[in-house]
């Protein structure tokens, strides 16, 4: 089987099942032809494995090739849950996305694979829309304006801005195997974090991030990263130093200069 068209669609679940059948719809409604699914569920407690199925066989048209429904034996945490991920996927593209999340419209991924085809672009990321629980209303879109010219710019410069905070939104981020292939999977030394250390280590070893100048996910307000208990949040704030410790201090020479000019330049009494 010929699988260089196949776009694997990552579905990651935990607890956040009640919009499973909103995200599947937005992804059974696309337009492209070659579409996998692979669901990987981090050990929720109300995963329903043969509703799931049923609903994917009810609704599913030509142009799902394969889908796969994956539930890990425990909490293994969101890294390793999308690495499991990858490794189930057989496509030739990825796009990450969470359960409670949905494609933007039925042509987004044909958008995403038609910039692959006109670039050389191995990652890219787009707008993000952020919505309200029920996807009422739109309350913000990702990235700014001004962080925009930094995520498809030189790669180092992108590292040295992203030091200062990530900019780059995750959800329905998209990426070729080959990315894989060269720069390896997700570093399972982060527990919850995945995406500002993975930006970080990409543009630090010079691999340019693409832009893709459309809204490319209807993100819900809410998530494990916008809901977290005590437990949870120590975990991300750990996940956090060690990004800082990792990531960013061990390049701190080649790049303080660069962060206190444009901090000079922020703050400049004569800023526009």
């Amino acid at each position: 089987m010929d699988n260089s068209n196949l776009v694997s669609i990552l579905v990651l679940s935990y607890n956040n099942l009640q919009y499973i059948k909103d995200c599947l719809n937005s992804i059974l409604e696309q337009n492209y032809p070659c579409i996998e699914i692979v669901i990987s569920d981090d050990f929720s407690s109300n995963f329903q494995r043969n509703e799931i199925k049923e609903y994917i066989e009810s609704n599913k048209k030509d142009n799902l090739i394969n889908y796969i429904i994956n539930q890990n034996p425990c909490n293994l945490g969101i890294v390793k849950n999308l690495n499991n991920a990858i490794s189930l996927a057989t496509g030739n593209y990825f796009i990450n996305l969470a359960c409670d999340d949905v494609l933007f419209d039925n042509q987004v991924i044909s958008t995403i694979i038609d910039f692959y085809s006109k670039t050389n672009y191995l990652v890219a990321a787009g707008h993000v829309a952020q919505y309200d629980e029920h996807l009422r209303g739109c309350l913000l879109t990702t990235p700014t304006w001004q962080y925009i010219k930094y995520t498809y710019g030189n790669p180092i410069d992108c590292y040295k801005k992203l030091c200062a905070g990530n900019f780059i939104p995750s959800p329905g981020m998209s990426y070729k195997r080959e990315l894989i292939n060269r720069y390896g999977m997700y570093d399972e030394e982060y527990t919850l974090v995945e995406d500002y250390p993975r930006w970080l280590y990409l543009t630090r070893n010079g691999c340019s991030i693409g832009y893709i100048d459309r809204f490319i996910v209807k993100y819900r307000k809410g998530g494990i990263s916008n809901n977290r208990d005590a437990k949870t949040d120590k975990i991300f704030k750990d996940d956090l130093e060690l990004v800082r410790k990792k990531e960013i201090l061990p390049y701190i020479d080649s790049i303080k200069d660069v962060i206190y000019k444009e901090d000079l330049n922020e703050n400049s009494p004569n800023k526009g």
